[in-house]
């Protein structure tokens, strides 16, 4: 029950990534995505960004177990490997770890932060779903890259509003 939606984000892409379009980069849901170049696995290690409302009452882990039986649907395996909550209750958070195996024998890891950003109404609600993926041995390589990134992203004070006016 989430309808993506936009929201004036900022963020730092971290050396070395390459922001492609979400759409051409099989993310069609995603608002963001970049890539990692180097390194001579068959798997091309990737940063995705999706932003959803939530207007329902699901707890940050209700959500954050949608991402994974969304994701189990097409792989081959999926473990959770590690969950902890993050955040407070006015913008509960929660990060995961898993691991993955594609149809191909193929196994990756996928780090995923789900963050709620507050809203006066909770019909506003929205939610931040932030992933990396990788194969294990880049997933390590990659780790402060991605929190470097999940640290960075923030609203945006600097867009106009409906008003023409800068909050």
């Amino acid at each position: 029950m989430a309808d993506t939606v936009s929201l004036p984000l900022g963020f730092d892409v971290p050396a070395g990534w390459t922001p492609v379009d979400p759409a051409k980069a099989g993310a069609p849901g995603a608002v963001f995505v970049a890539v990692h170049a180097g390194g001579h696995d068959e798997f091309i290690p990737n940063i995705t960004l999706s932003v959803r409302q939530r207007p329902d009452a699901a707890t940050i882990a209700a959500i954050a177990d949608e991402a994974i039986e969304r994701l189990g649907r097409s792989m081959a395996g999926l473990d959770v490997v590690s969950r902890q909550e993050v955040g407070d209750a006015g913008a509960p958070g929660l990060t995961q770890v898993l691991r993955l195996r594609t149809g191909e024998g193929l196994d990756l890891v996928q780090t995923q932060v789900h963050l709620t950003v507050p809203a006066q109404d909770p019909a506003g609600r929205i939610v931040l779903e932030i992933a990396c993926t990788a194969t294990p041995g880049r997933a390590r390589e990659l780790a402060e890259d991605f929190q470097r990134f999940v640290g960075t992203v923030r609203l945006r004070r600097d867009v106009p509003t409906e008003e023409g006016e800068t909050p």
